[in-house]
């Protein structure tokens, strides 16, 4: 409790020298990772490293606080598309505090390798995790993905079934519903508001993926703005690759295998949407329950 007194006063002092005395993008960016580190240790993450085939992948873990003698249960949670590990942060505060969590940053994404040579499609994304998560000793645990994480989940469990205790998808890619989303539409007409190249494209892409956007202070927001146009080129790679998957799983009955591999393994499995989602429609939600018709929906 004193250190986070002490680092939030910290931040405090950095934030009013910044406001005080004018601002370079270095303070701005120091301002932003101390804030993100102090979001984290208040959730009790710990951010580590870990190998995984081909990439070296950072994650956070928040230890279990369950009592010795009970069985403690993993979580793993998988971001989305131009997310990131700390995605989870707020989400994890619901999560009972017996569980052990682990966020994990995809390669290419947050602070893991991210290199214009490697690929990115969801089959190896899931095959990485899998050689992460073996490498930390945890052959079985609840998983948790959101947009294409969740596609990498519903991949992930056709792959390696018997370590999954229970599946969790959230506005999950892979299966598309019966109406087009207004994302798909952007697509087709030649954009994707997912990938910011300025400013202006960066605060349609904020108002875009959330219904109620996030206040961000002015040097928070400045500095999110730069680290996102920054990753223009990798977030462009990581989505052809993305693409090519989705033709790969349509050449391989993917959704025949979800309905067959659910069924054998009797997978608990809880599906998720907000229902103002603009980039996968909740259309999708329903197509998902009915491969997998044991499936609870909210």
């Amino acid at each position: 409790m004193i250190n986070t007194l002490k680092k939030i006063g910290s931040i405090a002092l950095l934030g009013l020298s910044i406001l005080s005395a004018g601002c370079t993008n270095n303070q701005q960016d120091s301002l932003f990772e101390s804030a993100i580190n102090l979001a984290r240790e208040n959730a009790g993450f710990v951010v580590k490293k870990a190998p995984a085939n081909d990439v070296v992948l950072t994650y956070m873990e928040r230890k279990s606080k369950a009592n010795l003698s009970e069985e403690v249960e993993n979580i793993v949670l998988v971001h989305g598309f131009t997310a990131n590990k700390d995605n989870w942060i707020k989400f994890s505060a619901a999560l009972d505090e017996k569980y052990n969590v682990i966020a994990v940053d995809l390669a290419g994404h947050g602070d893991s390798e991210k290199l214009l040579t490697t690929n990115y499609d969801l089959i190896k994304q899931a095959e990485r995790l899998n050689a992460l998560l073996s490498g930390l000793g945890i052959d079985s645990f609840h998983i948790a993905g959101n947009s294409m994480g969740g596609a990498i989940s519903a991949i992930y469990t056709l792959m390696y079934p018997n370590k999954v205790k229970s599946l969790n998808l959230i506005d999950a890619a892979g299966i598309d519903g019966d109406t087009p989303s207004e994302y798909f539409n952007m697509l087709a007409d030649g954009s994707n508001p997912l990938i910011a190249s300025d400013e202006e494209s960066f605060d349609f892409r904020m108002g875009f993926t959330m219904s109620k956007p996030l206040f961000l202070p002015w040097p928070l927001r400045s500095a999110l703005m730069r680290k996102t146009l920054a990753r223009e080129e990798i977030n462009t790679k990581i989505f052809i690759d993305m693409l090519a998957t989705k033709k790969q799983l349509a050449a391989t009955s993917f959704e025949e295998q979800i309905s067959e591999t659910m069924t054998k393994h009797s997978i608990p499995t809880l599906i998720m949407w907000g229902e103002e989602d603009r980039i996968l429609h909740v259309s999708a939600a329903a197509a998902f329950k009915n491969l997998i018709p044991p499936a609870h929906v909210h």
